[in-house]
């Protein structure tokens, strides 16, 4: 049974897309500070992994809007902006599973996956 679909009951558009939305956003718990093996990776095999998860969410009708949104993050110390990602769990997942480089690290995790 699937416990995470939104079932509208409003009519008001604004509203129920804000809710939505919300939801979506709550599913988003990880981001690339959460991958430990994301030190030894390059930004492009990073970059790399992620375009393809965009792309086996377009191939199997996923909206990856709902497992992937952009974020910006801000350091103050050294007054610099970096692009960082919010992503749901199977979005996390799916990203491990893209990547080209293994090693040590990223086979632990394909391994953790494993066992789910």
């Amino acid at each position: 049974m699937e416990t995470d679909n939104i079932i509208r009951y409003s009519s008001d558009e604004k509203l129920a897309s804000f809710i939505e939305e919300a939801f979506y956003d709550s599913k988003r718990q990880y981001s690339l500070r959460n991958l430990p093996l994301t030190d030894d990776i390059s930004q492009e095999l990073i970059i790399e992994a992620l375009q393809k998860s965009f792309q086996v969410c377009h191939l199997a009708g996923i909206n990856s809007s709902h497992h992937f949104k952009k974020i910006y993050i801000y350091d103050a110390d050294i007054s610099t902006m970096h692009i960082d990602w919010r992503m749901s769990k199977k979005g996390i997942n799916l990203m491990v599973t893209q990547m080209s480089s293994l090693n040590e690290k990223t086979a632990c995790w394909l391994w953790e996956l494993a066992n789910l």
